[in-house]
């Protein structure tokens, strides 16, 4: 894997980061943190930087919660209709469409 240095800045500090990732990939989760952390703090003047992290913190936690909740009964309902397929073939109510048909 390719191991990128890349220079971002969050709240006019300047990080560099290491990592495995794209350095473009680097660079949009910092403009997305970066984003997230300016709306946090465009309706309070006395805003620190460690307070704006902490509420981008849970809010993306928030997002990931709901994500995750989609996913799962996205999950949960292609699970059902599988089963309900597999129950359907195995009680014979549908079958190879190519069985029935005659040449």
């Amino acid at each position: 894997m390719q191991h990128n240095s890349v220079r971002v800045e969050i709240m006019n500090q300047v990080y560099t980061i290491n990592g495995d990732a794209p350095a473009e990939h680097i660079l949009q989760l910092a403009d997305y943190i970066n984003g997230k952390m300016r709306d946090v703090c465009s309706n309070n003047a006395n805003c620190s930087p460690l307070q704006a992290a902490i509420l981008v913190a849970l809010n993306i936690t928030d997002e990931y919660f709901q994500l995750k909740k989609i996913q799962s009964n996205y999950d949960g309902a292609v699970e059902q209709k599988a089963q309900a397929l597999i129950s359907m073939l195995e009680e014979g109510l549908i079958g190879d469409i190519y069985s029935r048909v005659q040449v």
